[in-house]
């Protein structure tokens, strides 16, 4: 079960990192002004946060299922609940970052509107992303544990 807890960990981490990076681009594509080359690798590499942090949720998904998630909702029905609102929010902020980034990245260049509108995408996944470490971390300090 220690290695769980540590992945536990490097995802809830990951998932906090997403949150704050997701506002980087929501902030830097407002304007819709082209994307400098260190724009296009900020936003670059604020998806692959964002990607990584789900993708370790998803890598620890079944030991979860073996581990957690009875005695979870054994413990307190509405934590499992949250918890399992959060997976799908989860779902929700991958895909809102991944066309945010794609929209920005793939943009013509006198596409201000593209741009413009990705910022809107990542502000909202940013803000998707921060209630989903707020389940995330409510439900660990309910449960007792760390995912």
């Amino acid at each position: 079960m220690t290695a769980l807890r540590i992945l536990e960990s490097i995802h809830g981490h990951f998932g906090i990192l997403a949150a704050a990076a997701l506002l980087h681009p929501a902030i830097l594509l407002r304007r819709g002004r082209a994307l400098s080359r260190g724009l296009s690798w900020a936003v670059l590499l604020t998806t692959l946060v964002t990607v990584v942090a789900f993708a370790t949720g998803v890598f620890i998904y079944g030991d979860y299922r073996a581990h957690v998630k009875r005695p979870l909702f054994l413990e307190d029905p509405a934590a499992g609940l949250l918890f399992e609102t959060k997976e799908h929010v989860a779902w929700a902020v991958v895909a809102l970052a991944l066309g945010g980034g794609t929209a920005a990245l793939f943009a013509p260049r006198g596409a201000r509107r593209v741009r413009q509108g990705a910022a809107v995408v990542y502000a909202v996944a940013a803000l998707l992303c921060v209630l989903t470490v707020a389940i995330g971390t409510y439900v660990a300090a309910v449960g007792g544990f760390t995912g």
